[in-house]
C-alpha cells in the first residue's frame, strides 16, 4: 500500500471522527437547552458567591437582570457593567433610597452585612483608589466579575465535557462506528478511500461547515456568553437538529459500512475496543478534527502527482 493510500484512509478515517464530532456538537446544544445547563450553573454561582442575607437572590431578581429575559427563565449570561450596578444598588439600597455618592456608598459598604468581609474590603479599597468617580469603582467591580466568569466557564466546561462524552459513546454504539471494521473497510475498497478523501478535500473549503465549525469551537470555548435570552437558545436549538439531518445526509453518502446488520456476527473483543476508539476520537471535537483535516488535506494535495500529457490531451 502506498504512502498516498494510506494518507487517503486516514483523511477517511479523521473524516468519520469530524461528522460524527459535529453530530455530537449539535445534541450537546439540544441538551444542554433542555437541562438548562448554562443559567444553572450561573445562578449557582451567584447564589453560593452572595449568601449573605439572599444577597443572591436579590441579584437575580433585580429588575436590570430580570429584564434579560423572558418572564420565569433563568439568565443564562449576565453583562459585567450590569452586574456592577446591580450589586452597588442593593448594597446602597439597604440604607438610602436616593441615588448614591462615593461617600455614600463608602458608608454602605462599611456597614452592610449583604457582603462578605473579603469583597467588603476590595470594594473599599476600589473606593479609596477611586478619587471620587463612582465609575472606577463600577469598572473594578466589573472587572472582578469577569475574572470570576472565567472559573465559572471552567465549571460548565467539565460538566459539558462529562455530556459530550456520553453523547459520543451513545452515538459511536448507535451507528456502529467501528474504527478498526472502518479502517479495514477502507484498505480494502481504494474507491471509496480516494471518494472519501475527495469529499473531504471539498469540506474544509465548504462555508457551511466552516460555520458549523465556528460554532462547535465557540461552544467548546464558552464562557456562558453564547445565548444572551430565550429566543437565541430556541433559533440556536433549531440550528442544531437542521444540522444533525445535514450530517445524517453526508454519513449515509459515504457508503461505508456503518450500522447494525440483525443476522452479522461480531467478534465483541474487536468490536467493542473499534467502538472506544471512535468514541474517544470524536469526543475531542470537530474544530480538532478539523484543523487535522485541513492539514492532511494540503498534505494530499501537494503530494498528489500531476496528470499526464497523454491524461491531459484526453480531457
Amino acid at each position: 500500500m502506498s504512502g498516498f493510500a494510506i494518507l487517503d484512509l486516514v483523511i477517511g478515517l479523521i473524516f468519520i471522527y469530524f461528522l460524527l464530532s459535529l453530530a455530537c456538537s449539535a445534541v450537546q446544544e439540544i441538551i444542554s437547552s433542555f437541562l438548562k445547563l448554562r443559567p444553572k450553573v450561573l445562578n449557582q454561582w451567584v447564589r453560593d458567591t452572595f449568601k449573605q442575607g439572599g444577597t443572591g437572590d436579590a441579584i437575580l431578581q433585580h429588575t436590570l437582570i430580570e429584564g434579560l429575559t423572558a418572564k420565569g427563565r433563568m439568565a443564562s449570561y449576565i453583562p459585567a457593567d450590569k452586574f456592577s450596578k446591580v450589586l452597588l444598588d442593593i448594597v446602597h439600597k439597604q440604607f438610602s433610597d436616593k441615588p448614591y455618592t462615593i461617600d455614600s456608598l463608602k458608608q454602605a459598604v462599611t456597614q452592610t452585612a449583604l457582603l462578605d468581609d473579603d469583597l467588603k474590603r476590595t470594594i473599599l479599597q476600589s473606593i479609596s483608589e477611586a478619587q471620587g468617580e463612582i465609575e472606577k469603582v463600577r469598572k473594578d467591580v466589573e472587572v472582578w466579575f469577569e475574572q470570576a466568569m472565567e472559573r465559572v466557564s471552567g465549571t460548565y466546561k467539565k460538566k459539558a465535557h462529562v455530556i459530550i462524552l456520553c453523547i459520543s459513546l451513545i452515538l459511536t454504539v448507535l451507528v456502529n462506528a467501528d474504527s478498526i471494521d472502518l479502517a479495514r473497510y477502507l484498505y480494502e475498497n481504494p474507491a471509496v478511500r480516494e471518494s472519501l478523501a475527495d469529499r473531504a478535500s471539498q469540506i474544509v473549503n465548504d462555508s457551511s461547515y466552516i460555520e458549523m465549525v465556528n460554532e462547535a469551537r465557540a461552544t467548546k470555548n464558552d464562557s456562558l456568553n453564547a445565548w444572551k435570552n430565550a429566543d437565541e437558545a430556541v433559533k440556536q436549538v433549531n440550528a442544531s437538529i437542521k444540522e444533525l439531518k445535514t450530517l445524517k445526509a453526508e454519513l449515509d453518502a459515504t457508503a461505508l459500512p456503518v450500522g447494525w446488520q440483525k443476522d452479522a456476527k461480531y467478534n465483541w473483543v474487536t468490536k467493542i475496543f473499534g467502538l472506544l476508539i471512535t468514541a474517544l476520537a470524536v469526543s475531542l471535537g470537530a474544530p480538532f478534527w478539523f484543523d487535522m483535516l485541513n492539514k492532511l488535506v494540503n498534505l494530499r494535495s501537494v503530494g498528489k502527482k500531476p496528470a499526464s500529457a497523454t491524461e491531459q490531451g484526453s480531457r
